[in-house]
C-alpha cells in the first residue's frame, strides 16, 4: 500500500469515527433535558457525555489525533455502551429507578449503534494515527477534496439519522401524553381527558410533572405511601378483565369508546404502541365519595401492542366540588377546559382556549377536579402522584409483579 493510500484510509478512517461519535453526541444532549426532569444526576452525566464526545468528533475531524485520544474515545465509549446494557438489563443500582430496567427506545439503540461503531472505527485507528501525524507535520500532501466532500456527505447522514431518532416518539416516554392516548378532549363521561388547561393551583400545563417531595414532611410522605398501597389493594381484583366488568369497569367497551371518538376526529390509534384507556365506574362517579380506593371513579389501563390490558391507576374525582386537601404536597388536583362552538346542522366544534378565554360565539367549559395516582413501586412515590403518565416506571413495576407472581 503506497503512503497516499495509507493517508486516505486514515482520513476516511478518522471522519467517519468523528461523525458517528457527533451522532451519539446529538441524541446524548437531544435527550438531556429529559433526564434533567426526571434525576438531575441523569442529566449531568447526558451533558458530560454529550459535550465530551462532540468535543472528540470536533478535533477528530479536523486533524490527525495522538493516540491517547483515540483511546480515551474508545474507553470513554465503551464504559457508557455498558452504562446503558445495565440500565436496560438488572437495572442500575442508584438513583430514583434503582434495580428497575427501563425499556429500550429507538434513539438509545441509534445512539448506542454509533457509540459501537466508533470505539471500533477509533481502534482501527490506532497503528495508524502515528504514521499519519509524522505526515503530517513533515508537509506531507493532503488528499483530494473530493474525498473530503464524500467523508463531509457521510457525517452529514449520520446526524441526519441520529436526529431522526430523536424524532421517533418512545412508546414509554415519561411525558408522551399524546402519544398515549391521554391528548383527546375530555367530555366529563369517561373518556380519555385532555391535556387541560386549568387546575387548583394555576394553569395545568403550568404545574410541574412531579410533585415537590422535598417540602413534604415524614407523616405527610408516609400518609401518601400508605395511600398508594391501599388504593392498589383495594383494585388488585381488577387486574382480571372480567371481576372488572363485573364491578362497572367495562375496559372494552371505553376502548371502544376511544377508537370511535379517534374516528369522529379523524384521528388514528396507534395500536402499534402502548396506550393508556381511562374506564368509569358510572356508579362510583355518582355515589358522592371522593378518594375512596373500595370505589374509584375511573381505573386507568394500559393496552400493549399485542391487545392485552393491564391496570396502571386510579384516576380519582371529585366531579364539580371542591376536592379534598388530603395528600399535600403529594397529591394535586386539576380540571380541564375546553371551548365548544355550537352550530346548527353541525357538529359542534371543540377547541383550546387562551389564557382562559374563549372566541366569540364559543362557551367555556369546564371539568370537576380529578387527580391522578399510577401503579408504580412504592420507592418511586414522586412518580406515583406525577401529572403525566411516568410509563417507563409502570412497565417496570408490572414486570417485576410478573416476576414475582410467576417465581411463587
Amino acid at each position: 500500500m503506497t503512503t497516499n493510500q495509507l493517508l486516505t484510509r486514515t482520513l476516511v478512517l478518522r471522519r467517519l469515527a468523528a461523525a458517528t461519535m457527533a451522532g451519539a453526541a446529538v441524541i446524548h444532549l437531544g435527550v438531556m433535558a429529559d433526564h434533567f426532569r426526571e434525576w438531575w444526576a441523569a442529566g449531568t452525566f447526558f451533558l458530560v457525555v454529550g459535550v465530551a464526545q462532540l468535543v472528540w468528533a470536533l478535533m477528530v475531524w479536523t486533524s490527525p489525533v495522538p493516540r491517547r485520544l483515540l483511546w480515551a474515545g474508545i474507553g470513554g465509549n465503551a464504559l457508557v455502551v455498558l452504562v446503558w446494557l445495565v440500565s436496560r438489563t438488572t437495572g442500575l443500582p442508584f438513583g430514583p429507578d434503582a434495580g428497575h430496567p427501563e425499556a429500550v427506545g429507538t434513539a438509545d439503540v441509534v445512539c448506542v449503534i454509533l457509540e459501537i461503531a466508533g470505539a471500533a472505527l477509533a481502534l482501527a485507528l490506532v497503528p495508524l494515527a502515528v504514521r499519519e501525524r509524522a505526515w503530517t507535520r513533515a508537509g506531507g500532501a493532503s488528499t483530494t477534496a473530493r474525498l473530503g466532500m464524500v467523508t463531509a456527505a457521510a457525517g452529514v447522514l449520520v446526524l441526519v439519522a441520529a436526529g431522526g431518532a430523536l424524532a421517533v416518539p418512545e412508546p414509554h416516554s415519561d411525558a408522551d401524553d399524546a402519544d398515549m392516548g391521554m391528548a383527546s378532549t375530555s367530555t366529563g363521561h369517561g373518556e380519555d381527558h385532555g391535556s387541560g388547561t386549568g387546575s387548583m393551583d394555576g394553569e395545568r400545563h403550568a404545574m410541574p410533572n412531579l410533585p415537590d417531595a422535598g417540602s413534604a414532611t415524614a407523616a405527610q410522605t408516609a400518609a401518601a405511601r400508605r395511600f398508594l398501597e391501599e388504593s392498589e389493594a383495594d383494585t388488585a381484583a381488577y387486574r382480571d378483565l372480567a371481576k372488572a366488568k363485573a364491578a362497572g369497569f367495562d375496559v372494552a367497551a371505553a376502548w371502544k369508546r376511544k377508537e370511535a371518538k379517534a374516528t369522529r376526529l379523524g384521528r388514528t390509534v396507534r395500536t402499534d404502541r402502548v396506550q393508556l384507556v381511562h374506564v368509569p365506574s358510572t356508579a362510583n362517579r355518582s355515589d358522592g365519595r371522593v378518594l375512596d380506593p373500595k370505589a374509584p371513579e375511573t381505573l386507568m389501563y394500559a393496552r400493549s401492542p399485542k391487545g392485552t390490558f393491564t391496570l396502571v391507576g386510579i384516576m380519582y374525582t371529585a366531579e364539580k366540588k371542591a376536592p379534598p386537601n388530603a395528600y399535600p404536597p403529594y397529591q394535586r388536583w386539576h380540571y380541564h377546559e375546553k371551548c365548544v362552538t355550537r352550530t346548527t346542522g353541525a357538529k359542534p366544534t371543540v377547541t383550546e382556549p387562551t389564557n382562559g378565554t374563549c372566541p366569540d360565539g364559543a362557551t367555556l367549559r369546564k371539568t370537576g377536579y380529578m387527580t391522578h395516582l399510577w401503579f408504580v413501586s412504592p420507592d418511586q412515590l414522586t412518580y406515583a402522584y406525577a401529572m403525566n403518565a411516568p410509563m417507563k416506571r409502570l412497565a417496570a413495576y408490572q414486570q417485576s409483579l410478573t416476576g414475582a407472581s410467576s417465581s411463587t
